[in-house]
């Protein structure tokens, strides 16, 4: 059955008042994002780029510029090795895609020993580290630079597979535990925990300041 002239003629013209009224896209929407995980862009000093950070240059009020607000600071502290302070952002959104992130600041020993001592009290984990969460305001410590950013998708059971296409076959792997494994791309500055039963995460640093683990396999095939 044929369909009148007239009522194609209504449909067309509700056809072009949509794309004449509609809301143009912002020219922001137009550019190619450039601030994805796998985005890593690596500079002849021997820092990267990632998420629009040079890390290695970037302090925490970039982070802060690109993440939003710092959802907190803490003192970190491990079993074993040195104190870390960090700021998290929970809720980062970059794009279509949101995930938690953790940059880690420069800090000299003592005065990072000097917050933990100072802080409003601490959190314990079953693997025996301490987290001490401080009462300082972001802009106390706007100014340190990102040593590491750790990043952690919102979405879960990420495999194998989908690191493999984004970033290649990594140089090495460790077994982390029965569900668990590292990936290595010392190249990139990148270790990524692949995790069958909690969220993966993504670590950057400089190339520069990547330090492999002693205990690593090279990697041959998917372990």
């Amino acid at each position: 059955m044929k369909m009148p002239l007239g009522i194609l003629a209504v449909v067309a013209i509700i056809l072009m008042s949509f794309y004449l009224f509609a809301p143009r896209p912002g020219p922001e929407a137009l550019q190619p994002r450039t601030d994805l995980p796998w985005q890593i862009t690596l500079n002849p000093d021997g820092t990267s780029r990632v998420f629009d950070l040079n890390l290695g240059r970037a302090t925490l009020a970039d982070a802060i510029a690109k993440f939003g607000p710092v959802d907190g600071i803490a003192i970190f502290e491990p079993a074993s090795g040195p104190l870390a302070l960090e700021a998290f952002f929970d809720n980062a959104r970059l794009g279509p895609l949101k995930a938690k992130v953790i940059v880690g600041l420069d800090a000299d020993p003592q005065t990072l020993a000097a917050l933990r001592d100072g802080s409003r009290g601490r959190e314990g984990s079953p693997s025996g580290d301490w987290k001490y969460p401080l009462g300082t305001v972001p802009a106390d410590h706007a100014g340190r630079t990102i040593t590491v950013l750790t990043y952690i998708p919102g979405t879960r059971g990420l495999d194998q597979a989908f690191f493999l296409e984004r970033f290649g076959k990594p140089a090495a792997w460790l077994r982390e535990s029965e569900h668990a494994v590292s990936w290595f791309y010392p190249q990139l500055g990148l270790a990524i925990l692949i995790d069958d039963e909690a969220r993966e995460a993504l670590e950057y640093v400089a190339p520069r300041d990547f330090v492999m683990p002693a205990d690593v396999t090279p990697y041959t095939e998917a372990p």
